[in-house]
């Protein structure tokens, strides 16, 4: 059963790098009410003679109701308060109903929160740390006999479950380095029309911190939405910027601006189904199809068949049935164990059997030791043919090695946050900006996702900060399923292990317990999911798990 994960996104817990500023201003898309409902639950308004406890207390219930720019939450507030107050400002997430607390003022109330996230002004989710509290005090006056807030923080307060209804997961589209892939940057809002304007303005900004470096932007820096909102015209969503843009771009950045919004926004809506570009009101002149041709590659798919190990030798196995590998000799003499495979299948990597020693080898005959290290994480190619490993001594150490080139050199990627930490996987995604990291320290397991930063040559540089992402049950493994979804587990031959499918869009499906998987491997999408169980292959079916084969080891898709 799918549930919502609120912390399942983002973001640096207690880090304050993650860019603040650039606030979203609120804008007029009533040209679009009707399109979807943002009405959510009706709230009521002030009673009459209501107290200032009362009062306060239905404020913070009113901030289920966005409809008319929060009219009912404004109906609690002074006029002066009402005309300032910005409700999409910050919204804290608590996990109970704040608590109201009488101060010797008659007009002061204190309120009393458990906080598990907040929301900024750019979309941008933060867990808070586990038992955060958070007190404000509210301030009130009479106004015409009947009390109203005066002082308040912008923002709303919601707990969980008011959040789950008032908020989507949306994803923005930036391209890495090469512009060959789209790579996600996972925001909320608020669902309902105005979050086309929302999305558009947040783009322009640029990327979270976490993928600064890692992702760029076709749009020049500083770029700003020319009208107050975003319309929807006859299904094409109107973004119009400033001449600026026109001046400072050529045809094929134009191209890639109407791809990056239309990657965006298509599908927000039931009524968004394409973007039309304008400058200062004047629709832009670029051909829809060349820029379709050029899109970048979005949900990246990988083969079918999947590397493994029979018999200390490495084979592509798919559809119950294995083959060996043309070209590459044998590596029994090695004892390989936890293979990797590019994804054009030509070249493979595994460690030694004491993961010491990462090799590679290739349909061509190259064969080599890439690396020595201790209890090395299994290789991972990323879509540029770099071959990456991690040293889980507790160094914290990640290395990358050009996979056509072994023997070619070795270099050490910056990760100044992974010091002293003991990786268990680091797996890259199919668009190569991002990895998806394990590590255990203490016995307290953390789920880690990172930008790659790489040098023009494409050699990568650094992992930026990281994005800690939420598990339900402690992990020493995961994988890629797609662009947004991950499986995680803790593997063990010893003890039952429950899989779980992540989203970074919010969502979290635990598969059925496996009393004990050493091995994870993570195709196209939920439905392609094996486990190794003992000398059993097993693969997702629906609920349950069926055996695919028998001594077929240690299975890798691509990646």
């Amino acid at each position: 059963m799918l549930v919502l994960v609120l912390a399942a996104l983002l973001l640096l817990t207690g880090c304050s790098s993650i860019p603040t500023s650039g606030p979203v201003g609120l804008s007029n898309d009533s040209g679009n009410a009707g399109q979807q409902n943002q009405q959510g639950p009706a709230p009521s308004g002030p009673q009459e003679n209501g107290s200032p406890q009362a009062i306060v207390q239905g404020f913070i219930r009113a901030g289920v109701g966005s409809a008319d720019e929060y009219a009912v939450a404004r109906s609690y507030l002074t006029p002066a308060l009402s005309s300032t107050w910005k409700p999409d400002q910050r919204t804290l997430v608590l996990s109970s109903a704040p608590r109201v607390v009488t101060t010797p003022s008659a007009s002061t109330v204190r309120l009393v929160m458990a906080v598990t996230a907040t929301v900024d002004d750019q979309g941008i989710y933060r867990n808070a740390a586990e038992g955060a509290t958070e007190s404000l005090d509210v301030t009130l006056q009479k106004v015409d006999g009947q009390w109203r807030i005066g002082k308040v923080p912008d923002g709303i307060m919601l707990q969980v479950r008011d959040f789950g209804l008032l908020f989507d997961a949306y994803s923005l589209a930036f391209y890495d380095p090469t512009y060959t892939y789209a790579v996600p940057d996972v925001r909320w809002f608020v669902r309902g029309p105005r979050v086309t304007t929302s999305l558009v303005r947040v783009l322009l900004n640029g990327p979270a911190d976490y993928l600064k470096g890692a992702v760029v932007s076709a749009f020049p820096e500083g770029t700003t939405l020319n009208t107050p909102s975003v319309p929807i015209v006859s299904g094409a969503a109107e973004v119009d910027l400033p001449q600026q843009v026109l001046d400072s771009s050529d045809q094929k950045q134009r191209e890639r601006m109407l791809n990056q919004l239309s990657g965006t926004l298509v599908g927000v809506l039931d009524s968004i189904s394409s973007v039309r570009l304008l400058i200062n009101q004047r629709p832009l002149d670029i051909d829809a199809g060349e820029a379709a041709r050029s899109a970048p590659v979005k949900e990246k798919q990988v083969p079918a068949s999947q590397v493994a190990v029979v018999r200390d030798e490495l084979v592509l196995y798919q559809g119950g049935g294995y083959r060996p590998i043309d070209g590459i000799g044998s590596v029994a003499a090695d004892k390989p164990i936890d293979p990797a495979m590019s994804y054009d299948q030509r070249r493979f990597a595994y460690l030694s059997s004491d993961r010491r020693r990462l090799l590679s080898t290739s349909t061509d005959g190259t064969r080599g030791t890439v690396f020595t290290g201790t209890a090395l994480t299994r290789p991972s190619f990323d879509p540029f043919d770099w071959l990456w490993t991690a040293d889980g001594s507790g160094a914290g150490l990640v290395h990358t090695a050009p996979a056509a080139r072994p023997g070619g050199g070795v270099n050490e990627v910056s990760a100044p946050w992974l010091r002293g930490r003991t990786i268990t996987s680091l797996r890259l995604s199919r668009d190569g900006a991002r990895a998806l990291i394990v590590t255990v320290d203490d016995g307290k397991s953390s789920l880690w996702l990172s930008g790659v930063r790489r040098a023009a040559d494409g050699t990568p540089r650094e992992l930026t900060s990281a994005l800690p992402i939420r598990t339900a049950h402690p992990v020493n493994t995961a994988v890629w399923l797609g662009d947004t979804e991950v499986v995680v587990m803790a593997a063990s031959d010893k003890s039952t292990v429950t899989p779980e499918v992540l989203s970074l869009s919010g969502q979290s499906q635990e598969l059925a317990p496996v009393r004990g998987a050493t091995s994870l491997a993570g195709g196209n999408g939920t439905q392609e999911i094996y486990l190794q169980y003992g000398q059993e292959l097993l693969v997702r079916v629906d609920t349950t798990w069926s055996n695919q084969a028998t001594g077929v080891l240690d299975t890798a898709f691509a990646g």
